[in-house]
């Protein structure tokens, strides 16, 4: 009976000490996890607080104002200009004037930021790879769409606004949106049409000459109320989307 009562005992402390042994290491476990989950959140902020700041340290700067003129053609005619629909927050707006204005407030519209998606969060414009929709009047143009019976494509224009012999950049698709107003005086031209239409610059080009908010302007316009490269091209997508005529 001794040698029985001495075996099992020897057997319990064996397995006392198994389970000694294994306990550090369910111990460092959990907080090697939760230095692992810290580490990680830590690196992706520094990442996208380093994006943040390479797209903004491009133009335009905080400290720079200005302007495109802009007009959105749909099949064969202009449709009227835009105004705010939201309290100016980043610096991109309207005046209700055809004009796109562009003085960031702060990093996340500055530089790259300063995209025609950015400022269509204040004025009402929202885009996709098909096209775009503006909430003041819930329309959505997409490729596709009916211009009297012929399917029309999306396509954003470019010119330089003083240079009426320069050929326009073209966007399409996704590039629409991410379109960068990477500098002043720009005529810019949101289109829907059939391929083959001449698309003509904006009608409020001449608006750029008489703005109340440029340095020394005299004029009486609206006080506002408090937006990737790409190479040219002439072919538009041709998703088969289509809605009714404007």
């Amino acid at each position: 009976m001794g040698k029985a009562s001495s075996s099992k005992k020897v057997a319990r402390a064996a397995r006392a000490g198994g389970r000694t042994n294994k306990g550090p290491k369910r111990q460092i476990a959990y907080p090697l996890a939760i230095a692992a989950i810290v580490v990680v959140g830590v690196l992706i902020v520094l990442v996208a607080r380093n994006d943040n700041q390479s797209a903004s340290a491009a133009t335009p700067t905080i400290t720079q104002h200005w302007h495109a003129a802009y007009g959105i053609y749909v099949c064969d005619a202009f449709l009227p200009a835009l105004t705010d629909q939201v309290p100016d927050t980043l610096g991109l707006h309207t005046h209700g004037d055809g004009v796109a204005h562009i003085h960031p407030f702060n990093s996340g519209a500055a530089g790259n930021n300063a995209t025609l998606a950015n400022w269509g969060k204040t004025t009402g414009l929202t885009f996709t790879s098909k096209g775009f929709t503006v909430t003041s009047t819930g329309t959505t143009y997409e490729n596709g769409y009916d211009c009297n019976g012929q399917p029309a494509n999306v396509s954003l224009y470019v010119w330089p606004a003083d240079d009426t012999s320069a050929a326009p950049r073209i966007y399409t698709g996704a590039d629409i949106g991410k379109f960068h107003f990477n500098q002043d005086r720009l005529a810019v031209t949101l289109a829907v049409v059939p391929d083959g239409t001449d698309v003509p610059r904006p009608t409020s080009v001449s608006e750029l000459n008489q703005l109340s908010d440029v340095a020394g302007s005299t004029s009486s316009s609206v006080a506002p109320t408090s937006i990737p490269s790409s190479t040219d091209t002439t072919a538009a997508s041709t998703s088969t989307t289509a809605s009714g005529t404007p």
